[in-house]
């Protein structure tokens, strides 16, 4: 190959390396370093039992703010003793009526009220909110108004099970602001044959209006898994993660088959990186 063809291909190399597509740019060099500097290596891992359902924070000025959550309602006290007239009915919210019967209209209810709020964890916007573990108003306990609020477990859901019995085990991821999950691998281990599954809106659809709603109700991936049996996913780990989400996605993480019990063996735990 002559001179004048090699500093062709060399040039053209360039090029490619510098064009994106029309409008856009390739990100410099210490664009990246920075980027990478800023990112957030983190790890959860959570027992058969010990799944978080959703963090309640009470902000207003009572000393303290309990609940008492049962398959049907929860009731809100401010302080012990109190019902809380600024929620629900005289400090009732009916977890049976349409209004409130999913998780994220639970939560979005409870983001709406002056002195309360509400952050969904291991559970999903689309779950029943008898999911949260039951409670009963202990003053002392289950503080709402603690730093950090109160995280409530996650149950079965039925009248009929144990209060700490779990069907499925979560693990459930929220970004800092502006910050995006990678999720680099998890591991489950679940009683009974069931699946792995991973929800949340991928990083692909960021942006996109083609009128369907992506968010923690969105399946993006599932795994079968056996009987009390450790599963990877994937199995090969890289540098660079394994599904990306959106930024300010919630994502959840599940094992379990909806209806089995976990046992004490049993767990679920992954990790991640926030971009």
């Amino acid at each position: 190959m002559n001179m004048k063809k090699i500093l062709t291909a060399m040039v053209a190399g360039l090029a490619v390396l510098l064009w994106t597509a029309p409008g856009a740019r390739a990100e410099s060099l210490l664009e990246m370093q920075i980027k990478e500097a800023n990112k957030v290596r983190a790890a959860a891992r959570f027992a058969h039992n010990t799944s978080q359902c959703a963090d309640l924070d009470y902000v207003g000025t009572s000393t303290e703010s309990l609940v008492t959550i049962s398959a049907t309602s929860a009731t809100f006290y401010a302080p012990f003793g109190t019902a809380d007239t600024g929620v629900g009915s005289s400090g009732v919210v009916n977890l049976d009526l349409t209004t409130y019967d999913t998780m994220g209209e639970f939560c979005d209810y409870i983001n709406g009220l002056t002195n309360y709020n509400c952050a969904l964890l291991g559970c999903k916007r689309d779950d029943n909110p008898n999911r949260l573990r039951d409670q009963t108003e202990v003053s002392g306990t289950n503080d709402l108004k603690a730093a950090g609020g109160f995280s409530v477990l996650l149950d079965t859901g039925s009248t009929i099970e144990a209060l700490t019995d779990v069907y499925d085990i979560r693990v459930g991821i929220t970004p800092g602001s502006d910050k995006r999950v990678i999720l680099k691998t998890c591991t489950g281990n679940a009683n009974v044959a069931g699946t792995i599954r991973v929800y949340g809106k991928l990083r692909k659809y960021e942006g996109v209006s083609d009128g369907v709603t992506r968010n923690d109700t969105t399946e993006v991936w599932r795994a079968v898994t056996a009987d009390d049996t450790d599963l990877q996913i994937p199995v090969d780990i890289t540098e660079n993660g394994w599904l990306e989400f959106a930024k300010d996605a919630h994502v959840v993480i599940s094992a379990g088959n909806g209806t089995g019990t976990q046992a004490a063996a049993n767990f679920m735990e992954c990790q991640h990186d926030e971009r």
